[in-house]
């Protein structure tokens, strides 16, 4: 499956600069009895270990209290600090793509952009970039 990198304002976007390309991904997010009610945009990072997402998203995929997760102290971009608490047997699903792809998942209401790291890019066989086609391809 090949997407097109996205063009997209972040929090804290400068608007008097242009936006940049980034390699974002739509997904939902389910749990095992509920799911995220719509795709949600998130970042493939070759940098990031693992999927983070939004502590605000924990709820829709029936974790009442995202803090009750195995805690690992995260540290990103600049020493920035993160509390972020993982639930297992969750899944993410590619919107164009059919299957549920089941993985741990770290909450954190410290972050503003869901992340696919590698423990997501382990589902595929390969996972290209094309920074010069501004387009990223998963291969199953």
């Amino acid at each position: 499956m090949k997407f097109s990198y996205q063009k997209l304002p972040f929090a804290g976007h400068d608007t008097r600069q242009p936006l940049i390309a980034r390699p974002i991904l739509p997904v939902y997010l389910h749990g095992q009895k509920s799911s995220t009610p719509s795709p949600y945009y998130a970042l493939l990072d070759s940098g990031a270990d693992k999927v983070l997402m939004l502590a605000e998203l924990a709820g829709f995929v029936g974790i009442n209290d995202f803090t009750k997760g195995r805690l690992e102290p995260t540290i990103g971009i600049a020493n920035q600090r993160a509390d972020v608490y993982y639930h297992d047997n969750l899944s993410i699903e590619v919107v164009g793509h059919s299957k549920k792809l089941s993985t741990s998942v770290g909450f954190s209401d410290k972050i503003f952009l869901p992340i696919l790291g590698r423990s997501f890019f382990a589902h595929f066989k390969s996972v290209i970039f094309s920074e010069n086609k501004e387009e990223m391809e998963l291969r199953d």
